[in-house]
């Protein structure tokens, strides 16, 4: 996107596990997921505003991924197509949840539907809560 403003908190979104700030903990145990190859079925991103759930969200989906390697890495490369598709949020086989808006039975049913129309261009579909 030349030419184009990018807010702050897009311009300056961390791309690798290693840049995430204030989140050793979580930077540990996913890249442990990824080394170890022991991919939980679920994760769950959640927490107050700015404590870098979309970012740790997106940075996973990356390296899990990634059209650059063969299998998951800790390194995405963000330059292979899906990778920056993750980044700009575009990507056709992620989804993000606002939980506090989907608390109904019918919102359920909603997205167990759109998870099982996705495009699956991906190895591994992403649902982030927020």
């Amino acid at each position: 996107m030349p030419n184009i403003h990018k807010p702050f908190h897009q311009k300056y979104r961390p791309n690798n596990l290693d840049e995430l700030v204030g989140q050793k903990f979580i930077s540990i145990t996913l890249k442990q997921a990824l080394l170890t190859k022991k991919i939980a079925p679920a994760y769950l991103f959640n927490g107050p505003r700015g404590t870098g759930k979309t970012s740790s969200a997106r940075i996973f989906a990356k390296s899990l991924n990634c059209q650059a390697f063969d299998q998951p890495t800790i390194t995405p490369c963000c330059k292979c197509d899906l990778c920056r598709q993750i980044t700009d949020g575009s990507a056709l086989d992620i989804i993000e949840i606002d939980a506090a808006s989907n608390t109904g039975v019918e919102n359920i049913r909603e997205i167990i539907e759109r998870a099982q129309e996705l495009y699956l261009s991906l190895r591994r579909q992403i649902l982030r809560e927020y």
